[in-house]
């Protein structure tokens, strides 16, 4: 019997290693991988919050507003008027923005390529399969968690 505490650890190693890999190879390129991540999180989920970007990557809501300061700067996103909100802003990806998307994609795609190249259709089905299951193991263990500024927040990574 395969030890589950050990399963894990593997496959957090793993996923560390490609993030590791995909990082150096986007500096490499010029590119940036954690402001790829916000850019693809904005353009898939616009408008956003910044503490949406800030919940999603477990950042601290001043990483992510120098992040998004910056972008801004850069002219790959915009802060629109949050229409249920007066005083709070969205953010919004450019077209610059989503020509940075563009640029990086064949990178990422020849690095998630890489990592499953070993497996055949039959196992990357199956990996599917047991990645839906944790993923709705974990998410119903976070959808149970109260949420706010009472509820206990466990220390950052």
């Amino acid at each position: 019997m395969v030890d589950r505490d050990s399963l894990m650890l593997r496959y957090g190693r793993i996923y560390m290693r490609l993030h590791r890999l995909l990082d150096r190879r986007m500096a490499a390129q010029g590119a940036s991988l954690a402001r790829t991540k916000m850019l693809l999180f904005i353009a898939n989920n616009a408008p956003v919050r910044a503490a949406d970007i800030a919940e999603c990557f477990s950042l601290a809501p001043r990483t992510v507003t120098q992040a998004v300061d910056t972008m801004e700067r850069d002219g790959l996103l915009v802060r629109i008027p949050d229409p249920d909100d007066r005083r709070a802003k969205r953010l919004a990806i450019t077209e610059s923005g989503r020509q940075v998307i563009r640029q990086t994609e064949p990178l990422r795609r020849e690095l998630t390529g890489l990592a499953l190249h070993s497996l055949t259709e039959e196992e990357v089905g199956q990996l599917s399969v047991i990645l839906d299951k944790l993923d709705q193991a974990v998410g119903a263990e976070i959808d149970a968690l109260p949420v706010g500024p009472s509820a206990a927040s466990p220390s950052q990574d």
